[in-house]
């Protein structure tokens, strides 16, 4: 009985640095990935703007009928690439 009452402190020290080396972790996950989601972003709006001046140049895109044609094109084309992404994805699982 002694010795159980000297064991349960060792493994509640334990379990509690267990459960904060978890969250550390978790925490530490989730700021990563928000840190590649937003380089996600900064890219995706990079390419918007290079595209916009090509689609300007091209098509003189600089009406509504030209911005909603480009609206569309990169629609498609990112519903595209998604799918062809998933698919990928999908077999390498």
């Amino acid at each position: 009985m002694e010795q159980q009452e000297k064991f349960e402190p060792e493994l509640e020290k334990f379990l509690e640095k267990y459960e904060l080396k978890h969250l550390h972790s978790d925490v530490f996950g989730r700021i990563i990935t928000l840190i590649i989601a937003a380089l996600g972003l900064i890219a995706a709006l990079a390419w918007d703007q290079a595209l916009k001046h090509i689609f300007d140049r091209l098509l003189g895109a600089d009406t509504i009928k030209g911005e909603v044609l480009y609206a569309i094109i990169v629609t498609l084309v990112a519903a595209f690439i998604s799918v062809k992404l998933g698919k990928f994805y999908s077999k390498r699982k």
